[in-house]
């Protein structure tokens, strides 16, 4: 080869490397010098993650403003992952349940398998809780294991290493720096299994704090916080719980409050509900939700939307910086239509007739009466101003006092006010009357002869209380006669019995914002529906309000609020509006609202109300009661059969002349109509005198003290 040639393949390739070498040299000087500074906080700062900040849930009020349910400052011990040595886990919550446990402090353990025992075999053993079946379920399917598997199956699972890593290391150098006292202790396992589980259940991460414990004592919070040092990914946090001013006072209709369950979870996924990176405001596995009630009815309103709070961590997992970049805003007021005074007197006045019936009457009279309601609804607006239920419960121990009251006849947790189905007796014949004279079957003065039994269909003859003669539509209604509207009724026939009965809202839903049920009406379909054979003696035991009628109190209520205000039947409603957190400025008012008219004159409805009012007169069903009342009553007494005893159904409204109030009370075994009445009388009295009887009237237009 020519050396010119070699000297140039030489220096050729040597400028080559030196050209390769220089753009190596360039690139580190560049990354160095001009970027360093960029590469170094991203060296430091590592990463950012973004976690919701839970916006306190609204309150709920009566319509003066008067708290039935708001939140109180609580703390809450957390786990947070951002903190939480990676692979320390059970260290942590171990030496955390050990302080909690000397404190008498419980925490969050919602796994279905008791504390072990010592079995004959010297070896410890579980069992799964009992009535828990449902948990159980969904434990062996998380777990992956036979449905045939046992409690201590389960166990095993959980303490394996491809689960919580619960028993000894397998590594002896890593378990002689990190003992595990635990590997040892059974009853430690069974804890410690517990929160783990919990914690997957909730979804614990980087994005989702674990609530370890929730409500403790300054006491606790105390100590914990000053045990931070050797618990590292511990803190104590401020949280909001629900707290009610008197847990006991319309707890069916405030509702209550719980944790997501499984099915919860699933439902909100298909929703689209759940929390996401792309959805901050979703619903998390460590959220509550209003389960009934209210709280239920209401869940986006009281809810609220959550916050964002940005958190950096560095390459070595360590915090370096956390910004609240979005700031919760609280849920709504909701402000009911109730007035907490007067369900405090519905209640204790429902509860009081129950004890003194069965205290001092008999059968008749209502010595088995164990259960009602009473329902006061405004006439001219529909808002229902009190709903009383009894038996009842309290929602500030609902919880606990679930499994005990939940096995308890008659059923404290069931609203009889909305859910209560029950035969209207003769509250039932003001509607047959406003039909008869509407749709001119009868007359306003004409009579029928009551010989005290039904002859028209012989042999079926059924019979009335009285003796009453010739008798119109109004001395009817004071007396109750069931021959008149017997009469009445055939000559309707019960399509036009429930046409009307339709148009007062009888056995159809009446709007209101919690759960109600629908009810029924008598006719060939109902009667057929189980079973039985329609016949001509059904017409008319349905127009007394017997046989396959089927209504709720607050469904009596409004009928009853429909008689008083010429068949205007407006909508009722338990939301009177909805304010900003704490501005009180309304956002949202619920207006009056008219959903039906019944198909009569005010002439009928006059004819109709003069009976009523002489129901609460001298010779009347419930004259007694209102004797010294200082204002028109109209009322209808009923006592519809059940089974072997009386249920007392009772219906007024008052001023007659200008009703403000209409009132329904219903006594499961109540014996006769008239034993409602004095439930009504305390009712009107807080309404219009604050509970104190007085024969002064206060006139229209000046306003109450």
């Amino acid at each position: 080869m020519n050396p010119k040639e070699e000297r140039f393949r030489f220096f050729l390739t040597g400028a080559v490397v030196a050209l390769i070498l220089f753009a190596f040299v360039y690139q580190l000087v560049f990354i160095q010098i001009t970027q360093g500074e960029a590469y170094k906080r991203k060296v430091t700062q590592g990463y950012t993650r973004t976690q919701t900040v839970t916006a306190a849930r609204g309150e709920i009020v009566d319509r003066y403003g008067r708290s039935f349910a708001t939140n109180r400052i609580s703390l809450d011990i957390i786990l947070d992952q951002a903190y939480l040595p990676a692979g320390q886990e059970n260290q942590v919550i171990y030496e955390l349940i050990q302080l909690l446990e000397s404190l008498g402090q419980g925490w969050t353990d919602n796994l279905p398998v008791s504390e072990p025992v010592l079995g004959a075999d010297g070896q410890y053993h579980y069992s799964f809780l009992p009535d828990r079946e449902s948990q159980v379920a969904r434990l062996k399917s998380d777990l992956h294991v036979e449905a045939y598997a046992t409690a201590d199956d389960c166990m095993w699972r959980l303490c394996a290493p491809s689960y919580y890593d619960l028993g000894h290391s397998a590594d002896e150098e890593e378990e002689k720096r990190h003992p595990r006292p635990w590997a040892d202790d059974p009853a430690a396992q069974r804890k410690l299994a517990g929160v783990r589980y919990e914690m997957a259940q909730q979804d614990f991460s980087y994005k989702n704090n674990y609530i370890f414990a929730t409500d403790v004592s300054n006491t606790v919070a105390t100590n914990v916080q000053e045990r931070r040092y050797a618990l590292p990914g511990v803190d104590v946090v401020q949280s909001t719980v629900r707290e009610f001013s008197n847990g006991t006072l319309a707890p069916h209709i405030i509702g209550i409050t719980g944790p997501l369950y499984r099915e919860d979870m699933e439902a909100l996924k298909e929703q689209g509900l759940w929390w996401s990176e792309d959805n901050q405001q979703g619903y998390r596995a460590s959220d509550v939700i209003g389960r009934s009630g209210i709280e239920s009815a209401y869940e986006s309103v009281l809810r609220g939307s959550n916050g964002e709070r940005r958190i950096t961590i560095n390459a070595q997992h360590q915090v370096v910086d956390v910004t609240e970049t979005v700031p919760p805003t609280p849920g709504g007021t909701v402000v009911l239509t109730l007035d907490q005074d007067l369900q405090k007197v519905a209640q204790d006045a429902l509860a009081d007739q129950i004890a003194l019936l069965q205290k001092n009457t008999t059968i008749n009279e209502g010595k088995d009466a164990s259960a009602g309601a009473a329902v006061c609804v405004a006439v001219k607006t529909g808002e229902v101003l009190a709903a009383a239920t009894f038996p009842s419960y309290d929602n500030s121990s609902y919880y606990q006092d679930y499994a005990r009251l939940s096995q308890q006849k008659p059923e404290p947790y069931l609203n009889r006010a909305t859910m209560g189905l029950y035969r209207p007796g003769s509250t039932y014949k003001p509607c047959v009357a406003t039909a008869g004279l509407a749709e001119g079957v009868v007359g306003e003065t004409e009579t029928v002869l009551c010989t005290g039994v039904y002859t028209r269909l012989d042999p079926f003859l059924p019979r009335c209380l009285y003796v009453n003669g010739n008798i119109d539509v109004r001395h009817a209604l004071q007396v109750s006669c069931n021959v008149f509207f017997y009469e009445t009724g055939w000559r309707l026939g019960i399509d036009l019995q429930n046409e009307y009965a339709a148009h007062f809202g009888l056995g159809d839903y009446t709007g209101i914002e919690i759960g109600e049920a629908k009810g029924q009406r008598s006719s060939r379909e109902t009667r057929e529906a189980v079973g039985d054979t329609w016949n001509n003696g059904d017409i008319i035991q349905s127009a007394i309000g017997q046989l396959d009628h089927g209504f709720t109190p607050i469904q009596l209520a409004s009928y009853t609020a429909t008689l008083a205000s010429d068949g205007q039947r407006m909508q009722l409603h338990l939301v009177k509006s909805v304010n900003g957190y704490g501005s009180g400025a309304v956002e949202v008012k619920t207006e009056p609202k008219v959903v039906d008219q019944v198909p009569a004159s005010p002439e009928v409805f006059q004819v109709v109300r003069e009976g009523m009012i002489a129901a609460s007169q001298p010779g009347g069903t419930s004259a007694q009661s209102w004797i010294d009342f200082p204002m028109t009553v109209a009322s209808k007494t009923g006592t519809p059969e059940s089974l072997d005893n009386l249920t007392s159904t009772y219906i007024c409204y008052m001023p007659a002349e200008d009703p403000e109030i209409a009132i329904a009370v219903v006594i499961e075994d109540g014996g006769q109509g008239y034993t409602g009445a004095p439930v009504a009388r305390k009712i009107a009295d807080q309404y219009f005198f604050g509970g104190i009887r007085t024969e002064t009237v206060t006139p229209p237009g000046v306003l109450l003290p």
